[in-house]
């Protein structure tokens, strides 16, 4: 265990109760969280998987999982560490029958949601939310208005009977009464719908959850019964359902067991802090962690407020601002010191906490950017000749790197309250050299190197599209000069054609007909032999990518050609720095949202794909890109001060401190919630001063981000305004003293002189060097066989992430696995009397495969037709041969995770079925299947994946494996493996070896013929053998 003060062991160490731990901003939160999930394992007070601990993100769970799995023993079991999110997803697609759910149903983010509304908004009984001049005005409003229902456990049956008892209050409530029971009704049918097509989205997995534990008390109990421990992490941020859910679990449900309050005293541990509640514009209700104690009188109560973060004047400042949100704290409704004392020692320094006023905001971010040059002992002049700002690697062409610096750029972080009050700052910071970083929602399809893929997907949708053509031509990759590009654009425009008829008219082409090339005059004039080339293999690409279309060949497919006969990936990996790096792994990640399109919407196309790519965009539902997570870069970190929860710097800039700004304006939703249906609320607080104390919280949260100083800025007026800007409220609190003398007298009162300010901002905003890639932590058997066959391979895959492509192999032998799972589920509650009372037959297994069929990676639609058929036979022929009624599924599909030294392996079995139990030990058979060729007897002695299983199935999920078989269902034959000692050390000496080699970088390239042949990375490896 790690060193821990004296309540942060009493936290950890507390057996029996609930427990309200209060965990002040820099007291060891996490430490404490995992230390006690530790300990109760250790104490052997509960299993792993009887341990639940619950978190709001996935990060968050990640790392909390992680640290809790490096310090427990070699072997165990499953633990429950999760979202709210996943756990609910895992709890309903275990328990889907009892609800009459498909346990195959797709969650959908805001953009499915808003296209699956929009398909059925002519079904819905939508009349004044539906207006006939733009009928989807309200959808995105719609949406959140049922989002905001489901956080606060509203029913559909619930709000209707409230829309109907506004009928009964007079002609005065005759058009909320209409409004609100129009809006009942849909969120009734909408319910509904997404059921029927087996859709859910976030909000119904916490609700459903609620419904099934209500519904079904059997299932409840055995769910109480299982977690002995329940943890919950960042309570104040839970909304009124998360908590509807934790206290159903711990055995009250508020709409029901009030009679239990006091009778139950559940192991439920919560632990926040009401300071730092900063979600209520997601729904999240402070109320829950101030009215822990009502739920659970005899709760123990545990205040950490030992701080390992921060300079002291820095805690006080902090702790004077936010005692204006007296009484509705923790601090005095239940009587606690919540004064933070630092633990830290620091030299000597006067000047930790200051505030600055500018006459403008061009003052403010330019003075912002001249004291991070001092704060890092760089020279504030910068040069007379300001034409080229940075170098080739992206690093300040004029601020010298000092080596031995008091703080590196990266100490520095400079929080907005919105993003867009971070543009100037940023122009300031790019004037004066200074690299920086943007934290927070960065949405993938807003980066460049994503944009000009997401243009050449449209322009195959409509090859008039300039904008996207435009993009698309401005690549690199053409080799066109910029004389030579803003030519082809006036051509086009003076004959009025679109850019691709102009290149077609120059190069004597028709796409998708003729291309047979003939350069016409003008085209030589123009061009340049190399832009020649280029445009001629651009042509070529986008007459490829049309055919494909025309062939219904799937998106990711058509975009793998491009990305690979463009050269594009080929050009990003010759670039040796971290901006091509994190654009290699955007790449990856856009080809990943891609396939789980395709693989959601099997039936769907191009054009369908296109617009689910735009209503996306429209709703912001964007994959979020963190170049937070760059955290080798030496760049000033920019993010709001929501994006800043959880992390600390030595220096913070807390800037744009004025009215309305922060803090900002109030702004409710557009279609509210009935103050009667919100649970919570603070009694005695007007909607305004609700919205003020959340926003103190925020500039509490903000300033608390700081370890050794704070600066404070703000200004008079900010762009073309003309009436003067009000001092922020919190200055005056968290200074403690008033402080309109300084916006009277401001400090900075003009610019130090004329200047160029760059503006667009660019993409690459971060300073790029080399990445030092941490490689080989937690490893895979595939991972392991494929760093055998090629080094290099390896590298492109797992370390660089090279998106691949799709290959028919890979999604029939997941369409397999993923039925024969499925089946065997369904086959194993059969077995166990768990509400399954037909044995599952023939024809449930050919359906399930239809259902899961993966249609990525075939040549065209004939063959995915073939290979369909063919799955059908081969596991009628499966059923026939080797289904035996007479098995014991033990676990299907279980994962396991092995400690290893400085790594971890992880894996993931098909099936065991129980063969035996000797002195409470299940002993089994492992059974793996394989849609490839079937091995040869040579192959079988020498392989090392199931000896490898069996060995670490034994030590980390307490079983004795007896058996274990290779199952070539494409082939019907049965194959066993030996596992013997002997061949699980070999297989484990092995896998260290190659871990080994992975962690020292050994990537050099293995090539042959016939590897190299099917690679692939061949187009870009340039080891590659291919004739």
């Amino acid at each position: 265990m790690i060193n821990l003060n004296e309540n942060q062991k009493k936290a950890v160490e507390w057996k029996k109760g609930p427990l309200l731990i209060i965990a002040g901003a820099g007291t060891g939160k996490t430490a404490v969280i995992t230390q006690r999930i530790i300990h109760i394992l250790n104490s052997k007070w509960a299993k792993s998987d009887e341990v639940l601990a619950l978190t709001f993100t996935e990060k968050a769970a990640g790392e909390m999982l992680e640290r809790v799995e490096d310090e427990l023993p070699l072997g165990y079991g499953d633990i429950w560490v999760s979202t709210f999110h996943s756990f609910c997803d895992r709890i309903l697609k275990q328990e889907a029958y009892y609800m009459g759910l498909d346990s195959n149903y797709r969650l959908m983010n805001d953009a499915q949601s808003y296209m699956f509304f929009r398909k059925y908004l002519f079904d819905l009984p939508l009349k004044k939310f539906r207006p006939y001049g733009n009928p989807t005005k309200f959808i995105k409003d719609i949406l959140s208005h049922f989002s905001r229902l489901q956080d606060e456990d509203v029913t559909p049956a619930e709000y209707i009977e409230y829309a109907k008892s506004l009928s009964k209050r007079g002609k005065i409530q005759k058009e909320e009464y209409e409004d609100t029971l129009e809006l009942a009704l849909v969120y009734e049918e909408y319910t509904k719908l997404k059921i029927a097509n087996s859709k859910v989205d976030f909000g119904d997995l916490i609700l459903l959850t609620i419904k099934l534990f209500r519904e079904k008390p059997n299932v409840l109990k055995r769910y109480q019964e299982k977690f002995k421990y329940i943890l919950v992490d960042e309570y104040q941020d839970t909304n009124y359902s998360q908590s509807v859910l934790v206290n159903i679990l711990a055995g009250i449900d508020p709409k029901s067991d009030l009679s239990k309050i006091g009778k139950v005293n559940p192991n439920l541990t919560v632990v926040g802090d009401d300071d730092q509640a900063i979600y209520k514009f997601r729904g999240a209700a402070i109320s829950n962690i101030l009215q822990f104690k009502q739920y659970y009188p005899k709760a123990k109560e545990i205040v950490l407020t030992e701080n390992y973060r921060s300079r002291q004047e820095i805690l006080d400042g902090s702790y004077t601002l936010i005692k204006n949100n007296n009484p509705y704290r923790l601090e005095i409704t239940e009587k606690v010191d919540k004064r933070l004392i630092s633990k830290m020692s620091f030299p000597q320094d006067d000047d930790i906490v200051n505030l600055v006023v500018s006459q403008d905001g061009d003052g403010e971010a330019e003075w912002v950017a001249r004291e991070i040059l001092a704060l890092t002992g760089h020279s504030q002049d910068t040069v007379v000749e300001k034409t080229q700002k940075y170098d080739q690697s992206g690093q300040s062409a004029f601020v010298e790197l000092i080596p031995d610096r008091k703080y590196k750029f990266s100490d520095v972080a400079i929080l907005v309250r919105a993003h867009a009050h971070a543009e100037l700052v940023i122009q300031n910071l790019r004037y004066f050299g200074i690299p920086y970083k943007l934290g927070g929602s960065r949405g993938l399809y807003f980066r460049d190197e994503i944009k000009v893929l997401v243009a050449f997907l449209r322009l195959l949708t409509d090859y008039k599209d300039e904008i996207s053509m435009y993009r698309v031509l401005n690549m690199n990759e053409w080799n066109l000069t910029s004389r030579e590009f803003i030519e082809i654009n006036r051509l086009a425009r003076e004959q009025h054609i679109s850019l691709l008829e102009q290149l077609e008219s120059m190069f004597g082409v028709r796409v998708g007909k003729d291309m047979t090339f003939v350069i016409s005059n003008m085209g030589e004039k123009v061009l340049s032999k190399e832009a020649i080339e280029g445009v001629q293999k651009l042509l070529v690409v986008f007459n490829d990518c049309i055919k494909m279309v025309k062939e219904s060949v799937s998106i990711g497919q058509i975009l793998y050609h491009f990305v690979q006969e463009s050269g594009y990936i080929e050009s990003l990996l010759e670039e040796k720095d971290g901006i091509a790096q994190f654009k290699v792994n955007n790449l990856n990640r856009f080809f990943n949202t891609i396939k789980e399109y395709e693989t959601d919407n099997p039936e769907s196309n191009i054009y369908e794909y296109i617009d689910f790519l735009n209503y996306s965009i429209e709703v912001g539902e964007s994959p979020l890109v963190d170049q937070m997570d760059l955290t080798e870069y030496d760049a000033v970190n920019i993010l709001t001060v929501h994006g800043a929860k959880g992390l600390e710097f030595p220096v913070v800039f807390l800037v744009n401190l004025v009215s309305d700004r922060f803090p900002s304006q109030n702004r409710r939703d557009t279609i509210p919630i009935p103050d009667e249906l919100i649970k919570e609320s603070l009694s005695g607080l007007d909607d305004r001063e609700e919205h003020l104390a959340e926003e103190r919280r925020l500039f509490y949260v903000g300033a608390t981000r700081a370890k050794e100083k704070l600066y404070l800025s703000a200004a008079n007026y900010y762009g073309t305004a003309k009436r003067k800007k009000r001092q922020s409220i919190f200055l005056n609190e968290i200074m403690d003293r008033d402080v309109t003398e300084e916006f009277d007298n401001p400090k900075i009162v003009k610019l130090e002189g004329d200047r160029e300010i760059f503006s667009p901002v660019p993409e690459e905003d971060f300073n790029a060097k080399e990445i030092d890639i941490e490689v080989g932590r937690k490893v895979s058997y595939s991972q392991v066989n494929m760093y055998e066959v090629c080094p290099k391979k390896y590298e492109y895959a797992y370390v660089l992430k090279v998106p691949s492509k799709a290959h028919a192999s890979l999604s029939f032998g997941s369409t397999v696995h993923n039925t024969l799972k499925d089946f065997y589920n369904i086959f194993k509650r059969y077995r166990e009397g768990l509400g399954i009372t037909d044995l599952p037959t023939k024809e449930d297994l050919v359906e399930l495969f239809r259902k899961n069929w993966i249609k990525r990676g075939y040549e065209s639609k004939k063959h995915e037709d073939s290979r369909k058929e063919d799955g059908v036979k081969i596991l009628e022929r499966y059923y026939d041969e080797f289904f035996n009624t007479e098995d014991v599924p033990y676990a299907i599909e279980k994962m396991f995770k092995v400690n290893l030294p400085d790594s971890s392996f992880v894996g993931i079995i098909d099936r065991m079925d129980l063969v035996d139990t000797v002195d409470d030990v299940p002993y089994v058979e492992i059974i793996d299947y394989k849609t490839g060729k079937l091995k040869s007897k040579l192959e079988a002695k020498k392989d090392l994946q199931l000896p490898l299983y069996c060995l670490f199935a034994e030590q980390s999920l307490g079983v004795k494996v007896v058996k274990a078989k290779y199952m070539f269902v494409e082939e019907g034959i049965e194959m066993e493996i030996d596992i013997s000692q002997e061949r699980k050390e070999i297989a484990k000496e092995n896998v260290l070896d190659v871990i080994e080699s992975i962690k020292r970088k050994e990537f050099k390239a293995d090539p042959s013929l016939f590897k190299c042949k099917y690679c692939d990375y061949n187009s870009i490896c340039k080891d590659a053998i291919l004739n």
